[in-house]
């Protein structure tokens, strides 16, 4: 008997207390929901001076205004082998970088027992940049076999012009020791190519450079890279490509200097996700209108090439060009 009073009493304490929980809650206002949370993206550009730094500039207030749920946190960089570095290291997500120094490092080769950058990917090919060749006023250097034994300018530690130099005087049986290399930023090698304490310098840079323009209005002057060696070495490096510096970019140059240069791309970490990196290689092709017609490093953009670059592309930026066709 004791059983069958207990039972109904205890289901209808239960009923009560539920109904008037449910009573109580309806009286208390539903909480706050909780902010967005942005989305960051880490942007490694380039060096003060460089063509790198205003693209990326432009680019991030491009993103800021095409992507208002994504913050771009611009960092600090010292050139395309820095950029790829910190993007391996997963120290940043997005960022520019050369297509030999993209090339190389996704095989493992940017150092001794350097492993692969697997984590490189592809999100655009932006323009072929030159390499200029300069030597001070009154020297002797026609070539770069001329360079053994002289004091030259190459960039500093990081930039993909250092990276660019050491294949290049290899190619020309030029030997580490054999030239006396200096890590100078490019402003600091025109300094010093004016005054004569440096001998030659290079820069892989679209044109104007700020630099190349000091050291020509001094008298420096700009050299071709033709010949045998130099065609070999792109038979060896498909990434290195034939390009022209027009006449009269410079004082002093009167008609158009050949030499060689290498793609400028955008590139990312494999661990972004697809739906941002297909917003981010939108956002570019939004914004390349305006960006163009401020930022140097973009003046002749080959869009049909955009997708070729020398890595895997990310699969978000694959998936637009995709659609990018589908629409055409």
């Amino acid at each position: 008997m004791g059983t069958s009073v207990r039972e109904p009493f205890t289901s209808l304490t239960f009923v009560a207390v539920l109904v008037s929980a449910l009573a109580a809650s309806s009286c208390v206002p539903a909480p706050a929901a909780s902010p967005f949370r942005r989305t960051v993206v880490r942007f490694t550009t380039g060096p003060l001076g460089g063509g790198f730094y205003p693209l990326g500039e432009g680019l991030a207030r491009a993103y800021a205004v095409s992507l208002p749920n994504v913050t771009i946190e611009r960092l600090p960089s010292g050139g395309a082998v820095a950029n790829a570095d910190a993007i391996q290291q997963g120290t940043a997500d997005l960022g520019f970088a050369f297509s030999d120094v993209a090339y190389i490092a996704f095989g493992g080769g940017l150092g001794r027992g350097s492993r692969p950058y697997d984590r490189l990917r592809g999100i655009a090919v932006l323009q072929l940049t030159p390499l200029h060749f300069v030597v001070r006023a009154g020297s002797d250097i026609r070539g770069i076999t001329d360079l053994r034994g002289r004091r030259v300018g190459v960039g500093l530690p990081g930039t993909g012009t250092a990276l660019t130099i050491e294949l290049l005087l290899t190619a020309f049986g030029l030997r580490q020791g054999d030239v006396q290399v200096e890590n100078l930023s490019f402003d600091e090698a025109a300094r010093r190519l004016v005054d004569g304490s440096l001998d030659a310098m290079f820069d892989a840079a679209i044109y104007p450079a700020e630099s190349v323009d000091m050291a020509t209005q001094a008298g420096a002057r700009l050299l071709p890279l033709v010949g045998p060696s130099v065609e070999r070495l792109r038979r060896e490096y498909p990434f290195f490509r034939a390009a022209a510096i027009p006449r009269a970019t410079y004082p002093g140059v009167p008609a158009a200097v050949r030499t060689i240069g290498v793609d400028s791309l955008l590139i990312c970490s494999r661990d972004l996700d697809e739906s941002l990196v297909h917003d981010l290689t939108k956002g570019f092709f939004d914004a390349l209108p305006s960006l163009s017609s401020s930022v140097d490093a973009l003046r002749f953009m080959d869009l049909e090439q955009s997708p070729a670059t020398p890595i895997p592309l990310h699969p978000g930026a694959a998936r637009f060009y995709r659609e990018r066709e589908l629409q055409r």
